[in-house]
């Protein structure tokens, strides 16, 4: 039940960030876990958050996720297709850009969003 009620509050705050409302005072930002296929899980979303906020970024909230119209090859030693996502303060961005994470904004095409959401194994 507690994974039902946090992705549903998860898609709330998706709901309220966005190009389309400028105003907005939040943003979703993703990294790559780093995952390598048939050797690493990569980092939890929980890695990835504790670098933003050991970086003075509060993070909001954080769920995992893949990355979509791409494809990988399904062999060893390859990256992978998953994503750590967290919403932070919008003025943050340019910090956690320079931590190697990007505004979800920059995966968006016109067939979609370019991810989905998965939800964090416990």
């Amino acid at each position: 039940m507690q994974k039902i009620t946090a992705l549903l509050l998860f898609l709330f705050l998706l709901g309220c960030v966005g190009e389309d409302d400028p105003d907005d005072s939040q943003q979703i930002v993703y990294i790559s876990t780093g995952a390598i296929q048939c050797e690493s899980q990569g980092m939890s979303e929980q890695e990835t958050a504790q670098r933003l906020i050991d970086n003075g970024i509060d993070v909001i909230w954080s769920t995992c996720g893949f990355l979509t119209g791409i494809g990988v090859p399904a062999v060893c030693g390859a990256g992978d297709i998953y994503i750590n996502l967290h919403v932070i303060n919008v003025q943050n961005l340019t910090d956690a850009q320079a931590l190697g994470f990007e505004s979800v904004d920059t995966l968006k095409s016109e067939r979609g969003s370019g991810y989905g959401i998965l939800g964090c194994e416990e």
